[in-house]
């Protein structure tokens, strides 16, 4: 609350209560503790309309929760559209990577919420807190499918949280909920030596409405909280919408600790302090499930088991936990790993090439030179397809690799020397684009960093015959790799800022494959043409950015016009994805390091909280990156990273202030 320090009472009061309905949504939504939880609150200056930030990048599909509050002490707060085009506003910055334009309290989040979003498999949930019963209005219904359908339905959801939700979380206890639930269950069979259990099959309906109504706090006594939509729990919903019959066959069951369980004469049990211990992904799958087809999943059954710990020892509810949760799954790769076209290629590597191919996982891989895994020659068989939807599928997740449909294509008359060319240019890829990357901003940055195996993909065309060339061509080749990958970008580029293909989103292209097929098929055809690749956008060069930030020359034009006042708090936000890497978590460690203090000064205007001395916005830029022992730029505007909070950088200042001079001339 710091930031509000000096407003009328009032206003703080309202802001707490707000915050705190922010905060009490990320609890209960995500499992975080109330700490945690807290530090996800960014509402107030700069926040772009959201609230709350959360993300979770456990698993293959990560999860990014934007949460805007409403708070109404008469408990009748609404969201209308105003609300959530706010929300939508915000939600496109982010995704565009504009971080700068965002309060000190996210910066420290930008690095787990560029990995959620640089995964096409995330998903964006978009949350409604309010102090109030009223659900969402048809018409901002309307808007958010609009917007689903920007993103892809797999990939967004909006998940409302009304004032009855949070008082039955309040209800249940924040720090220690006390879960009771009832438990109708055909057939129950009964164990009473040593301890009190019962097993048998409950219907799939009843489980999902454990969850409905006690979400996170059903699993206080799990190891781990749901993972969201991960590969297997994908698998299961699938399932249980088109073959709920044989979920029972399909799957293990779900096993639940409890303090105390009263059993009637029909099977009817009631849980005192229950607690889902092992199964908390089936729970979550279930749930996801029935909010799309309740009927099918009433049909669907599963084995549970129920352990009272009334007369248990006292650490045999952890030993339970612990001892249900241990176990190593097979991945697909592991069943390819021992197929006849990998002992091939592992035989062939060693005779023909001299190097060594890993197909195990958890054998030590070869170092760079000497060979490569299975894996990574899979990634790279993907790009070089003549199907730009192989490289996609890499985008859509590793266990997509072996699936039949992929696997087969992607290896089909793969040789050792084939398959060996294909991982090096692949790796020379990656290198010319983490080199360059420093050299690009904003959407350029975000292609960059998402566009390795579209890229990939369009260099192998480009070079047809690449796979048979002798062994002085491929070296030829190897030397056009970085303007041909550069070309290749700025293809790329102009073709989703067209919006040919519905979006101008680099997310949205990622996240479709029709999309992505779509600008690979332009951008290819532009390679092919014998025109110049078209230049850059100048928003998307680090290098003209830089260079009108120095002719601006921001720091003189605001001290002549006297618009700051002396002790104005500035904030520091890094711009480029290379500067977020390097600081992020050196500042976050402090908040005295991201803040300085104006001073009417045209030298050394920055009075900066974590030295009290003085610098120009660039020289402390360049100290910030010696204090973190990081190897910054040459050359840094630091009047482009330096922000006075709801005004924008010292640059944007300047521009306006140049912008109402020349209004007045």
């Amino acid at each position: 609350m710091s930031d509000l320090d000096g407003r009328p009472e009032e206003i703080r009061r309202q802001a707490f209560l707000s915050r705190g309905l922010a905060a009490l949504a990320v609890h209960e939504l995500t499992g975080l503790d109330l700490e945690h939880s807290s530090l996800c609150v960014i509402d107030g200056f700069d926040d772009e309309g959201i609230d709350a930030v959360a993300v979770d990048t456990d698993g293959e599909f990560p999860r990014l929760w934007l949460v805007q509050a409403k708070w109404s002490s008469k408990g009748n707060a609404t969201f209308d559209s105003d609300a959530f085009r706010a929300l939508k506003d915000g939600l496109d910055k982010l995704v565009k990577g504009q971080y700068e334009r965002f309060n000190g309290k996210l910066q420290a989040m930008v690095p787990d919420i560029n990995r959620a979003l640089d995964n096409a498999r995330s998903q964006i949930i978009l949350v409604p807190a309010l102090a109030g019963e009223q659900k969402i209005s048809p018409r901002v219904r309307l808007e958010f499918l609009d917007l689903q359908k920007e993103h892809g339905e797999e990939n967004m959801k909006i998940q409302p949280l009304l004032l009855s939700d949070f008082v039955a979380s309040i209800r249940s206890g924040l720090e220690d909920p006390q879960i009771n639930l009832k438990v109708r269950m055909a057939d129950p069979r009964y164990e009473g030596e040593p301890y009190l259990a019962y097993y048998g099959n409950v219907s799939a309906d009843q489980i999902a409405q454990w969850y409905a109504d006690e979400r996170h706090r059903l699993f206080k006594r799990n190891v781990r909280y749901p993972l969201g939509l991960t590969r297997v729990n994908s698998d299961l919903v699938e399932t249980l919408l088109r073959n709920p019959e044989n979920f029972w066959y399909f799957h293990n069951g779900i096993t639940v600790l409890c303090d105390r369980l009263d059993a009637g004469v029909r099977g009817h049990l009631e849980l005192i302090g229950a607690s889902v211990v092992n199964g908390a992904q089936t729970v979550a799958s279930i749930h996801e499930a029935y909010s799309q087809d309740p009927a099918a999943v009433a049909r669907a059954r599963i084995g549970v088991r129920i352990i009272s710990l009334e007369d248990a020892p006292r650490n045999f509810g952890q030993q339970v936990t612990m001892s249900t949760n241990t176990q190593n799954g097979m991945a697909p790769q592991d069943f390819r790993a021992q197929d006849k076209i990998q002992e091939r290629l592992r035989l062939d590597f060693d005779v023909t090439v001299g190097k060594r191919y890993v197909t195990k996982r958890g054998e030590a891989a070869p170092a760079r030179d000497e060979g490569c895994s299975m894996l990574e020659a899979a990634v790279a068989m993907a790009c070089c397809n003549d199907d730009a939807e192989m490289s996609f599928r890499v985008e859509s997740g590793e266990r997509r690799l072996w699936n039949d449909d992929t696997y087969f294509p992607i290896f089909r008359n793969a040789s050792a020397t084939k398959v060996w060319r294909a991982v090096q240019v692949v790796r020379e890829i990656k290198r010319v684009l983490d080199e360059t990357q420093s050299d690009r901003e904003g959407k350029g940055a975000q292609l960059g960093e998402r566009g390795e195996f579209l890229i990939s993909h369009l260099v192998f065309q480009v070079n047809e015959g690449w796979a048979t060339r002798v062994d002085e061509d491929w070296d030829e080749i190897v030397d056009k790799i970085p303007a041909c990958v550069d070309s290749s970008l700025r293809w790329v580029m102009r073709h989703i800022d067209s919006g040919v293909a519905g979006t101008v989103q680099i997310g949205g292209i990622f996240r479709l494959a029709e999309r992505y097929t779509q600008i690979a098929a332009l951008a290819l055809q532009g390679l092919k043409s014998g025109r110049m690749a078209p230049d850059l956008a100048d928003e998307y060069r680090a290098a003209e950015r830089e260079k009108r930030a120095r002719q601006a020359n921001a720091v003189h034009v605001i001290v002549d016009a006297g618009i700051l006042e002396e002790g104005t708090l500035l904030e520091f936000r890094p711009v480029t994805g290379p500067e977020r890497k390097a600081l992020a978590a050196w500042v976050a460690a402090d908040s005295r390091r991201s803040r300085a203090t104006w001073v009417e000064s045209k030298n050394s205007p920055l009075l900066w909280q974590w030295d009290g001395k003085r610098y120009s916005p660039s020289k402390l830029v360049q100290v910030m990156f010696e204090n973190a022992q990081k190897s910054g730029p040459k050359a840094v505007q630091g009047t482009r990273r330096w922000f006075v909070p709801e005004q924008g950088s010292l640059v944007d200042i300047a521009d306006r202030i140049r912008g109402e001079l020349g209004d007045q001339e």
